[in-house]
């Protein structure tokens, strides 16, 4: 799984595009009356604690139902982007059909499919929290079509998240978008009728913007740089929660060369070389260790190759060691990679037996261990090689101790 918090911000801004969008914001109204079982009128005037009480209940239900159709869509788009995504065609195809929305919304192409309105409307009210949970579904699934084009951007970040828990935890925050801000209508009607009189003059401005939006995404898509999102340049305005973990959570303060900083002992595992052959974590004492977690089928992890490869040439008779933990299953198949990606550093199978002393999720996951053994800094995302070296040069130089036993 590789989802940054950029990309879960720009699928919560999606799901928010969505509900400002022609198609859903003037049905608001409605879908809260028929929820509630309680007329705008009466909403209007502020209802009852009953009434309140109702629309709060059948909210969430409802917004739990809408959820159900975008998770089951972003889990599976995760789950085959993960086996098809490293196709060359499927991301430039993949990537050419998000443009094409993107154009669509923003007035270049009409596509016909795309206005068509499958949503059903009933004048039976539905019974009870089930029963708007049961619309909830419904109207997810007859909404699609009117907010494909948003809704296929999201859908196209899943693809390339890694797996289908990325795939999930994207079109969740899709869902979120969608969802709070109606259940925030849900409370407060005569706002939002409110706010509705003056933005909708601003409507064609929210497709014009998510389009943009999706184009720039189609682009990323196809060129295989989604991860630019995840970049620390481009993320290095959010809160270091992303980039800069304690081990076991929490912010990781700066590498510094105070030796007597008490940072935690990375625990004693065992991996193994491709060769069959052990290697243990503490038989790297007296080096300053860079252990990358990483698989043959994570886009991100095959960005960072060639400056770990570089890193490792240059800086090995400094005392660094690069080791790639690999998520895959066999050595054959790693050694089938390799023949189109080299890897001049130490590769070893069983990062899925150490996940639970080492975690490493998303992937690519680096932990930064110092010659003690101690871990300095845990990294989650793809990271530049300037990245990579403002943490481990100040570890490199400081002076070597003697290895803990």
């Amino acid at each position: 799984m590789n989802v940054s918090l950029v990309n879960m911000l720009i699928a919560f801004a999606g799901g928010l595009l969505s509900f400002l969008s022609p198609c859903v914001l003037p049905l608001v109204p409605g879908y809260i009356s028929l929820m509630s079982g309680v007329s705008i009128d009466h909403l209007k005037g502020e209802g009852g604690g009953n009434s309140r009480r109702a629309v709060i209940a059948n909210s969430l239900a409802f917004n739990a139902g809408l959820s159900v159709i975008f998770l089951a869509l972003g889990g599976t788009a995760g789950l085959l982007g993960a086996a098809i995504i490293n196709n060359v065609w499927v991301r430039v195809i993949g990537g050419l059909v998000i443009i094409v929305f993107g154009l669509h919304l923003i007035g270049l192409l009409k596509i016909k499919y795309l206005y068509k309105d499958t949503r059903q409307f009933s004048n039976e009210k539905p019974r009870g929290m089930l029963g708007s949970l049961t619309l909830g579904i419904a109207f997810a699934a007859g909404w699609t079509p009117c907010i494909g084009p948003i809704l296929g951007g999201i859908i196209g970040l899943a693809a390339t998240s890694g797996g289908w828990k990325g795939g999930l935890l994207l079109s969740a925050f899709y869902s979120a978008g969608l969802a709070v801000p109606f259940l925030l209508t849900g409370l407060g009607i005569n706002q939002f009728l409110s706010f509705y009189s003056k933005f909708r003059q601003h409507l064609h401005k929210v497709e014009v913007v998510s389009g943009i939006i999706l184009i720039l995404i189609g682009i990323l898509v196809m060129s295989n740089r989604v991860t630019l999102l995840a970049s620390s340049r481009l993320a290095g305005w959010l809160p270091n929660l992303e980039s800069r973990l304690k081990f076991g959570g929490g912010i990781t303060p700066a590498p510094t060369t105070n030796p007597n900083t008490n940072f935690p002992s990375a625990p004693d595992v065992q991996f193994s070389k491709l060769d069959g052959s052990p290697l243990k974590l503490k038989d790297l004492r007296g080096r300053v260790v860079l252990l990358n977690f990483w698989a043959t089928w994570c886009i991100p992890c095959r960005s960072e190759i060639p400056s770990l490869s570089a890193m490792q040439k240059d800086l090995d008779s400094r005392g660094l060691s690069v080791i790639g933990v690999s998520y895959d299953d066999t050595a054959d198949l790693i050694q089938q990679f390799q023949k189109d990606i080299p890897q001049s550093y130490q590769i070893v199978l069983g990062g899925r037996e150490v996940g639970s002393q080492l975690p490493a999720s998303p992937l690519p996951t680096t932990y930064i261990i110092d010659r003690q053994g101690r871990i300095r800094e845990k990294l989650i995302g793809e990271r530049t090689r300037d990245a990579f070296e403002a943490s481990i040069k100040p570890l490199l130089d400081e002076a070597q101790t003697t290895a803990q036993k």
